[in-house]
This record gives structure tokens, sequence and C-alpha cells, in this order.
């Protein structure tokens, strides 16, 4: 009997090209851009800020988007001083969505 030993790299590659991981992993990041929307629609000022899901071959990405470019997805997550000079703590809209808080 032969043992074949694979590196994790190996098995990395294998096991993200399978298609039921690929939609596994697809339908969490949609689950994860669901909550992380019902965050963010609780937040009173969001400016132009919103959730964007996308999915590339491997894996999929869960944003906050900010498109004016005035760091509001920034200052939503981590949080930012207000302009009286009073920090205002962040949501954590994505860590929260995620589980990772």
């Amino acid at each position: 009997m032969t043992v074949r030993l694979y590196s994790d790299k190996v098995i990395n590659r294998i096991v993200s090209r399978d298609p039921g991981v690929r939609s596994a992993v697809k339908r969490n990041a949609e689950q994860i851009g669901t909550r992380a929307e019902a965050a963010l629609a609780a937040i009173a000022d969001t400016g132009d800020s919103k959730i964007v899901v996308t999915h590339g071959r491997t894996d999929s990405y869960v944003s906050l988007d900010d498109s004016r470019g005035d760091y509001a997805a920034l200052s939503i997550e981590y949080g930012h001083t207000a302009p009286n000079g009073r920090w205002v703590d962040g949501a954590y809209v994505l860590h929260r969505a995620a589980g990772l808080v």
C-alpha cells in the first residue's frame, strides 16, 4: 500500500476548485452581505456607503463601499472623530456580519 502526502498548497487548490465548495463560499458571502446590509441600514448617517458582494473565480468578497471617497466606509467600520472632537465608535458592520466580533 502506498501513502501519498500532499502539501497544504496542493490540498487548498483541490478543495477551492470543488463546485460544492465554490457554491458554499458564494452562499456564505451572500448571507454575510445580507446581515451587513441590515446593520448598515440601522446606522443614522451612512452617506453614500453601501454593501457590495462580488464573486471571483474562487473567492467571494463582501465590501463596505464608499463611492464618495471621503473615508465614510472606514469611519463607519472603525470609528472616527466627530467635528466637535468627540470620538464616535465604529459599528463594525462587516466584522459583525461575518461573526468576527
